[in-house]
């Protein structure tokens, strides 16, 4: 009974009060985004956050608070992991004394199963309203991964049909919501307009560059997404081709160093870059699922320092995960071009990509899968995902109230 005190001191009237908590750079990106929607919907509703830069920026818009910056939890390996642990353990302390003094009326988790999941416990100790937005593992078709977090949930929206039965099937109140990209890949202007903007003249092939938001990623990635451009001009004098790099909010600083002048950088504008490009090379991710959306045929890579390749490789994931890139693993089978770890080098990507702007028979065939793979996303859903977990929030805090 001391739990549930501070709420018998509220009135019928009191203002709705919403916590948020995401770690990832795409989880902090939808759920902003969801944010955003809710909010139009109830401006009195109050927001709290422990999330990225956007959620903080919603928040701070709306008069909200921010309990933690999770922009910097995003790390790659065993040890970098470890040493994050002190600092996890503390917003995670801090976000239960909030809970335990403020008792919201929900919380809305987004991704970050091994941040999340350790939450899920004391909420569920606290009877707190719990929905979960891209439960972890939710890519996952087969196995039971992800599934724990069913006793611990009240409602969960998942991107994927087969995440929702699994979670159903598990004794979860799970619907599919389809995914919010399908949403926010739009083309801010005319595709010519944003070729023009780009410097890509007519009879230029416009090649996107995505090498990632982290400052690892862009050191293992970075130099063989510049070589293979370089390489790609040399193999094919006669052409022109025009190189845009895809950066994260902020990443210009960082990601200057490997990419010299012949290169346009512009920053979180990803959409606009997949949609313009005639090919693309992205490092695997949330973007491959992006360049799917925007039809723009795809190179996918991926490396790492020689010490976390051979912990990968040791471990046995990579016969556990066939896959790594979304279209291929929604699909179960090679729809993207992989070239991960040693493969991922100019003398490769090079080629890959070339059979993407010469051959249009294969061109249309990975269109072909990318329809197949937005019909995955919900394509097809009578709503887009947004709109949906926004209403299935409302069901969540409107029960008892």
């Amino acid at each position: 009974m001391k739990n549930a005190a501070p709420n018998l001191l509220r009135t019928p009237h009191s203002p709705v009060r919403i916590l948020w908590v995401a770690g990832d750079v795409s989880g902090d990106i939808h759920t902003a985004l969801l944010m955003r929607e809710v909010t139009a919907r109830h401006p009195d509703w109050q927001m709290t956050v422990a999330g990225g830069a956007q959620m903080q920026k919603v928040a701070r818009e709306k008069g909200g608070a921010v309990l933690g910056d999770t922009s910097h939890y995003g790390v790659i390996g065993l040890v970098p992991s470890l040493l994050l642990v002190p600092r996890l353990l503390k917003l995670k302390s801090k976000i239960e004394n909030w809970i335990t003094k403020t008792r919201p009326d929900a919380v809305v988790l987004c991704d970050w199963g091994a941040f999340n999941g350790r939450l899920l416990p004391f909420l569920k100790a606290q009877k707190i309203k719990t929905l979960y937005y891209f439960p972890p593992r939710s890519w996952q078709q087969t196995g039971d991964g992800g599934l724990g977090i069913a006793p611990l949930v009240n409602r969960v929206s998942t991107p994927f049909e087969w995440s929702a039965q699994k979670l159903t099937n598990a004794g979860c109140n799970a619907e599919w919501v389809g995914h919010p990209l399908l949403e926010t890949v739009k083309s801010s202007q005319p595709i010519p307009d944003l070729r023009r903007e780009f410097g890509a003249a007519e009879n230029e092939k416009l090649i996107a560059l995505l090498p990632g938001s982290r400052a690892l990623e862009l050191r293992y990635i970075a130099p063989h997404l510049a070589r293979s451009a370089r390489l790609l001009q040399e193999r094919n004098p006669a052409q022109n081709f025009r190189f845009v790099v895809a950066l994260a909010n902020g990443g210009t600083k960082r990601a200057a160093r490997y990419f010299d002048e012949k290169f346009e950088l512009v920053e979180g504008r990803a959409s606009d870059v997949l949609l313009a490009c005639d090919a693309a090379i992205v490092k695997s991710g949330t973007a491959t699922l992006e360049a799917a959306v925007a039809n723009a045929p795809q190179v996918v890579v991926y490396d790492v320092p020689a010490v976390l390749g051979l912990q990968w490789k040791l471990s046995g994931s990579g016969r556990k995960i066939p896959f790594v890139a979304m279209p291929n693993i929604i699909l179960g089978r090679e729809c993207a071009k992989e070239l991960l770890g040693p493969a991922c080098r100019a003398k490769n990507i090079v080629p890959a990509l070339e059979m993407l702007l010469n051959n249009a028979a294969h061109r249309e065939r990975m269109q072909n899968d990318y329809a197949i793979v937005r019909r995955a996303l919900g394509s097809e859903l009578p709503q887009g995902a947004t709109a949906r977990t926004a209403e299935i929030l409302e069901e969540l805090v409107g029960a008892g109230h």
